[in-house]
């Protein structure tokens, strides 16, 4: 029998409503309808996923499943002197 404690804690936790509970298909559409506000230059260029947070107002961890759903790609930028820097890019159709 759990604590006192933890079943209040399961309690809040059924109760509250997650912050990013956005469907995936209006979040698909917020960031497919930013996307194709840029000019054509900038849409084919390497984003950082900061970009694309500020751009859709969501985190990335909400975002990273759309961007892998239409194609794009996470890669990384390696250098010996310093950290690796991560961006994302578009597909290429």
């Amino acid at each position: 029998m759990p604590s006192a404690y933890i079943s209040a804690l399961y309690r809040s936790l059924e109760a509250e409503e997650p912050p990013a509970q956005l469907s995936t298909s209006s979040l698909e559409t917020r960031f497919l309808s930013w996307l194709n506000s840029q000019p054509e230059i900038s849409r084919l260029r390497p984003y950082a996923m900061t970009e694309l947070e500020q751009a859709v107002g969501t985190q990335g961890r909400y975002l990273s499943p759309v961007l892998l759903r239409l194609g794009w790609e996470r890669r990384r930028k390696w250098t010996s002197k310093t950290q690796y820097h991560r961006y994302w890019v578009p597909p290429y159709d």
